[in-house]
């Protein structure tokens, strides 16, 4: 199986003169996290919501409202995209596309040919065909082989910004939710952070959303509905609840509910490629 048969396409991509506003329109009305940044068909970088997070002013920052806005409307992405960018032919081997991926531990990865961009590979993308790939002892193979073991975690009455605190500084995206107990109660994602309390004001959205999770607590934005495996789950039903779900990752939890583990999709992919 090639890139190409399970690449995304057509794609969002931005240009280099985009403002940083404009991106973060775009990535928050198609739900994305990156975007290819295209002079014409020709890919020159990429720009992730991390990039756009961390080329914003902080929320303690001295600008007034209408400076910030200003800034942000004005301010183009080409000032915090990354130009180096990892990609992969159309023509090449998916397998290499899991490699690179795990790699670069990054979960996109631009396909291009003859230096124009055709195409998105992502990570989910890669466990369609990664799991064809594996071997069949692999594919039987209990997750608890491949899973995080005593993972970070939070408590659902934490305040948001704590919890963002440590996922940023542990480059988390993921963070299971348990009781005083180690019961399951959620997720906490990093797109349940950023869409917290969404301003009308598009360009002051990051900025007024890290206001508001000062004194909001985890339980009211984490994701409560949690798909779940055991220990003993094989490999294969587990890749297959992340496709059918579209889910980044799958906690594992004993018999009374209690968390053991965690399954994300590099766990998965690596599993599948590197049995």
């Amino acid at each position: 199986m090639q890139a190409r048969d399970l690449m995304t396409h057509p794609i969002i991509t931005a240009v280099p003169e985009m403002s940083l506003t404009v991106a973060q329109q775009l990535m928050h009305a198609h739900r994305i996290r990156h975007l290819p940044v295209v002079a014409g068909e020709r890919l020159v970088g990429i720009v992730t919501d991390r990039d756009l997070r961390q080329a914003s002013p902080s929320h303690t920052t001295a600008l007034s409202p209408g400076e910030l806005t200003y800034y942000m409307g004005t301010t183009p992405i080409a000032t915090c995209m990354t130009g180096d960018v990892v990609t992969i032919h159309p023509d090449e081997a998916l397998v290499e596309g899991g490699r690179r991926l795990l790699a670069g531990r990054f979960d996109w990865l631009p396909v291009v040919a003859d230096g124009q961009l055709v195409g998105m590979l992502t990570a989910i993308d890669c466990l369609h065909g990664g799991l064809r790939a594996a071997e069949p002892a692999a594919t039987r193979r209990p997750v608890s082989a491949s899973m995080q073991r005593s993972p970070s975690t939070g408590r659902p009455d934490e305040l948001v910004w704590r919890v963002y605190q440590r996922m940023r500084e542990a480059h988390l995206r993921h963070l299971p939710i348990v009781t005083e107990h180690g019961q399951l109660q959620g997720i906490l994602t990093d797109r349940d952070i950023r869409q917290a309390g969404p301003s009308t004001v598009p360009a002051m959205a990051a900025h007024e959303s890290l206001l508001l999770l000062l004194t909001m607590p985890v339980r009211d934005i984490m994701t409560h509905h949690v798909y779940t495996v055991r220990a003993d789950t094989v490999l294969a039903e587990a890749v297959q609840l992340v496709l059918e779900h579209k889910v980044g990752c799958l906690p594992v939890v004993r018999h009374d509910h209690t968390l053991e583990g965690m399954l994300t999709v590099p766990e998965l992919l690596r599993a599948c490629y590197n049995p």
